[in-house]
């Protein structure tokens, strides 16, 4: 819901045109006014800035950075804490008196009632900073899915933190370095990882830690949000089916009626899936007023889902609003698309959100989404597909039929050899979703560094991987790229499904619960059908995805041509030319997504190198 910079300087190196300048890269994120709190001290210069989107309590009053009554305690904030309400009641109880109506002042007043056990209280998606005057300490926070971008430079006695990337580029001592690392992790997965950017040294914070910096002296150090008592799981629960079903509609409903608290107009992303359909009915259910409702289609493709989506709003009854996009004003948003990301976009659904928030942005200010249904309920084929290859190995099929279908199997492609020589559940799964093998990457790109470090982690069943989705994949891709598309265009985008207590909860069940029968989201399923009929719903679905094979044959191919010419893959010499022109052979002789995908991300990052170092 906002944007938000600052630094802590001990160089005296940047003034107060520094902090103005790098706010204004941000303005995107806001659109109702920006603040300052700028302080030049004999050991140290300390810069807060925020660029506000008001959502909640829109009044000047509220505006940010906010300053506690004692004048001890000063906050930028990003996102929304959706339990403020009931935080606030209990706050006035002990006699604290609100001069706004706002979720920020509530965080404010929490820490300064509770200290770091205020950030235990909180249910929201957020990314704070928080100046203590008293204890001469910068606090600085993300909550525990990630769903609120935050990224920070340190060294050499500077600190610096913004909600993208660009705002930290535009101060003076931070310079533009390729992560090499990073860059063969992007190409490996198509998205960023853990901590880590394509720039040296600028580093996501930590989802679900605290930041602590001393102020006088610079140091600082991580502590979790949540203590460890806090974060132990009860023991496993044995309801019955019924009962957990019940437990999950009752947590889906929390989290979805809190996410609609806002003070502007409110929509919902519907592509028909069972996620949002779920969030949509839900909603609808729980309030007289005709929900409204989004989504894109394209006319004349089979990854159409637009219609399916108009049979879901008509029979919940939502306002709904359809859009499609051509294969032109997809070349123009692509060609957008560097601008808006700091880093090469690994996802081609970004297209999509862009085009529906241009769309949407004057009718709302805060669009539901739902993401995570995937990695919460087990939706994704490739969890099956990873169990199927993984327990094919204990299958009771004689030996030497087995070995000569393994056999079969890895001359088929590169892709299937490498997923069939992983040596677990989780790197199988990896395997299937990566974009290149370890074997293409290495003739891909011109990097002396080990190009992968697989995780240590071994995962034994269906729920290990969708907690390897929630850790990582989760906040690094859809997440990410959801936030990125619509506060380009000043909409706070809220992930209904994403609240702890229901992840908690999911943890407790058996795997049996993900994929029962064959068939998954077995849960959802069992509580969606309850709004909307099975036979509505049951329909093979792709989400907010695009054409990708098509377009980049016909309406895509100018820029593929361009940005894939050796003479702009020799401006870093990053990238193997004979390898890239056989990637694009090889797309051109079967174009298939596997194919398609290789070329997008070699597209994006050709893009990305022009506009943010060759540019510059």
């Amino acid at each position: 819901m906002c944007g938000i910079t600052g630094f802590i300087d001990h160089t005296h190196l940047l003034n107060e045109q520094d902090l103005k300048k790098a706010s204004a890269t941000l303005q995107h994120r806001g659109g109702n006014g920006n603040g300052f709190i700028f302080e030049q001290k004999d050991h140290y210069t300390i810069g807060l800035a925020n660029e506000r989107l008001a959502t909640i309590d829109i009044s000047l009053k509220a505006a940010q950075p906010l300053t506690s009554s004692c004048g001890n305690y000063v906050i930028t904030f990003n996102g929304t804490i959706y339990n403020y309400l009931e935080l606030r009641e209990s706050l006035i109880k002990y006699g604290v008196i609100f001069s706004t109506l706002s979720d920020t002042e509530v965080i404010l007043e929490s820490y300064k009632k509770w200290g770091n056990g205020a950030f235990e209280k909180l249910d929201g998606a957020f990314a704070f900073v928080i100046l203590d005057k008293k204890l001469n300490q910068l606090l600085v926070a993300r909550d525990e899915i990630g769903t609120k971008p935050l990224y920070y430079y340190k060294h050499e006695g500077f600190y610096a933190f913004a909600s993208e990337i660009r705002a930290l580029l535009t101060y003076p001592n931070i310079a533009k370095v390729i992560n090499k690392n990073a860059v063969a992790t992007f190409f490996k997965f198509g998205y960023f990882k853990g901590e880590e950017t394509i720039y040296t040294g600028i580093l996501k914070v930590k989802k679900g830690f605290l930041t602590i910096i001393d102020i006088h002296s610079g140091n600082s150090y991580d502590t979790p949000l949540r203590r460890k008592f806090q974060q132990k799981l009860p023991e496993p629960q044995t309801e019955t089916e019924l009962q957990i079903i019940d437990k999950i509609e009752e947590l889906l409903t929390e989290s979805i009626l809190n996410r609609n608290s806002a003070d502007v107009p409110v929509g919902i992303l519907l592509s028909g899936g069972y996620d949002s359909a779920t969030v949509a009915a839900i909603l609808q259910k729980n309030q007289s007023k005709r929900i409204k409702t989004y989504t894109v289609g394209f006319d004349g493709e089979s990854i159409n889902e637009a219609p399916h989506a108009r049979k879901i709003a008509e029979h919940l009854k939502t306002n709904h609003h359809e859009f499609n996009l051509d294969a032109t004003t997809a070349k123009d948003i692509l060609e957008k698309l560097p601008a808006i990301f700091e880093e090469p976009i690994g996802n081609s659904g970004a297209i999509p959100l862009l085009f529906i928030a241009e769309k949407a942005h004057t009718d709302v200010k805060v669009l539901l989404s739902a993401e995570g249904g995937d990695e919460l309920f087990g939706g994704y084929r490739t969890y099956a597909k990873a169990i199927r290859f993984n327990d094919f190995k204990d299958s009771k099929l004689p030996n030497p039929l087995k070995n000569i279908i393994l056999y079969l199997l890895k001359k088929s492609n590169s892709k299937t050899k490498a997923v069939i020589e992983a040596n677990s559940l989780l790197n199988k799964y990896l395997e299937i979703n990566a974009c290149f093998t370890n074997k293409e990457l290495q003739n891909l790109l011109n990097i002396e560094e080990e190009i992968v470090n697989k995780p240590d982690k071994r995962a034994y069943d269906i729920k290990d991987l969708l907690i390897y989705d929630l850790n990582n994949y989760l906040p690094n891709d859809p997440i990410y790229r959801s936030d990125k598309c619509f506060m380009s265009y000043g909409i706070d985008n809220r992930d209904a499904l994403l609240k702890i207590e229901l992840i908690n909860y999911l943890k407790l069940l058996d795997p049996e619960w993900f994929i029962k029968d064959g068939e998954q989201k077995y849960l959802l399923k069992r509580i969606t059908n309850k709004y909307i009929p099975a036979q509505l719903m049951d329909k093979p679905r792709k989400g907010f995805t695009i054409p990708l094979e098509k377009w980049l044959k016909t309406s895509f191919k100018p820029l593929v041509e361009f940005y894939l010419d050796p003479i702009q893959l020799n401006e870093h010499l990053l990238l193997n030319v004979a390898e890239v022109a056989k990637i694009k052979t090889a797309f051109v002789k079967n174009p298939n997504l596997y194919n398609a995908q290789k070329v997008w991300l070699i597209l994006q990052f050709q893009m990305w190198y022009a506009h943010w170092i060759k540019a510059s």
